[in-house]
């Protein structure tokens, strides 16, 4: 009979103990952070003319995929800025400007893009660069293929949002060299 009453005391003292050891541990918890990641998207939703060339997905560069912001350190080193986020995936962004600015020009065409580079980088007095490579294919299947650099933009530092900014006006001027390689302007 005292093993048994033994027993139940040992149980009860062991049960006691892990709550309060619990409860201690819970304690100790570091409290819940803020999350400081902002979002950016490149543009709104913008109805595209469907008669003009046939823009296919954009292809981005591997380190350009995620949904944080690429920036560049150095000529072969790039980090990601935990805090600064695409709301959405960057090459579905850019695909969308893009069908917007050729949308209406060249019927006929296929243009297919390639992006090598659409990032910040700090190691160039923080500028702003969109490099890619495209071809434009006619209904006849002549082929043009070319490379493509934005002007020079150079941000302050500052505010994200600007920096967002001045990647849409460089790709929006990818947009407009692809328009004039498939006979738009």
């Amino acid at each position: 009979m005292n093993t048994i009453k033994h027993r139940f005391l040992s149980v009860a003292l062991s049960l006691q103990l892990s709550a309060c050891s619990l409860l201690l541990f819970g304690c100790n918890l570091p409290s819940p952070q803020a999350d400081t990641a902002r979002y950016f998207t490149l543009s709104n939703p913008v109805a595209v003319a469907g008669d003009g060339a046939t823009l296919r997905p954009v292809q981005l560069a591997g380190h350009l995929r995620g949904r944080t912001m690429a920036v560049r350190i150095a000529a072969n080193e790039v980090i990601y800025n935990e805090d600064v986020r695409w709301a959405e995936p960057l090459d579905d962004a850019i695909t969308q400007l893009l069908r917007a600015r050729v949308g209406s020009t060249g019927a006929g065409h296929t243009v297919t893009v390639q992006i090598s580079r659409c990032e910040l980088v700090r190691a160039e007095g923080n500028s702003v660069q969109l490099a890619a490579t495209y071809t434009v294919t006619s209904a006849a299947g002549a082929v043009k293929r070319d490379a493509f650099t934005a002007s020079p933009r150079t941000w302050d530092g500052k505010d994200y949002g600007a920096l967002v900014g001045l990647i849409r006006d460089a790709v929006n001027e990818l947009g407009d060299a692809l328009a004039a390689a498939a006979g738009g302007k």
